[in-house]
């Protein structure tokens, strides 16, 4: 568990004052036009859009653990904390940390601005070949500002 004054620090440091009121004031917007699950599908869509850009760095992967360094070089370039993939039973479970989305857009849009970081996993598990059966989903009760669950699987109904 994380020191909460700790945490504060952190989470103010996460996102550039010049972008945080803008983005904040862009969730407020969101969120009186748009219903969460909307919302959701639209940031899947961003998400999409940033692993797209940069798809080739995930084509020649070959283990978990590789993909695991690849994907948080990438984060670590943006400022976007880090993640772990770990084999479950019957799924793949990524867990990531430190995701400034709680923080630009407010602890009340991390339910619909999750929906980024599932796109964007999506997307890179669709480059290495995932069928259009297995989706990547946030693990109900698992956002936290902190720690965001996710499992890459057969799609839960």
């Amino acid at each position: 568990m994380i020191n909460s004054t700790l945490q504060t620090y952190f989470r103010q440091h996460q996102v550039s004052p010049q972008w945080l009121s803008v983005l904040r004031a862009m969730a407020q917007v969101l969120q009186d036009a748009e219903d969460p699950e909307t919302l959701k599908a639209l940031f899947f869509k961003i998400g999409e859009q940033m692993a797209h850009s940069i798809e080739s760095q995930f084509v020649s992967i070959e283990t978990l653990d590789d993909l695991a360094e690849r994907i948080n070089v990438h984060w670590s370039t943006l400022h976007w904390g880090w993640t772990s993939l770990k084999e479950l039973d019957d799924a793949i479970g990524i867990e990531h940390h430190a995701s400034p989305l709680a923080e630009a857009f407010g602890d009340a849009a991390l339910p619909w601005s999750v929906g980024l970081l599932e796109g964007f996993y999506q997307t890179v598990f669709e480059v290495l070949g995932a069928g259009d059966t297995m989706k990547v989903e946030a693990v109900n009760g698992a956002l936290s500002d902190m720690l965001i669950q996710l499992r890459f699987g057969q799609q839960h109904s």
